[in-house]
């Protein structure tokens, strides 16, 4: 029985690990989300990044390398509500969300990856 259980926390650990190292590595995917209700259809996007810092002007820009690309957001659009992490820096990685919700409502937040 102690076996067994033993197995079964080395299995947790090992299958928890491999999902934290997946989430560190550079990556970009978009996601669309519709959902259907009485009131109507709503539809809201998604694009995550994760990817290094390669320069960082704060309240102003953020260039991020994921994979072999830099890929650029502007901090300081009027249109976008964004909200930065305080520890990010430029070598730091990073997770990137830009979202718009059905209302058409943009948001950028940018967070050390983990």
């Amino acid at each position: 029985m102690n076996r067994s259980m033993f197995a079964a926390a080395v299995s947790v650990l090992l299958l928890g690990g491999a999902a934290v190292t997946a989430q560190d590595k550079p990556m970009e995917k978009t996601a669309e989300k519709t959902v259907t209700t009485t009131t109507g259809t709503t539809t809201s996007k998604a694009h995550t990044v994760v990817g290094t810092v390669k320069e960082y002007e704060a309240g102003k820009s953020i260039k991020v390398l994921v994979g072999k690309k830099t890929r650029s957001f502007a901090l300081d659009s009027k249109s976008v509500t964004t909200t930065v992490d305080p520890a990010v820096a430029v070598g730091s990685k990073v997770k990137i969300v830009e979202s718009k919700n059905a209302d058409g409502v943009k948001t950028l937040t940018v967070n050390p990856a983990s």
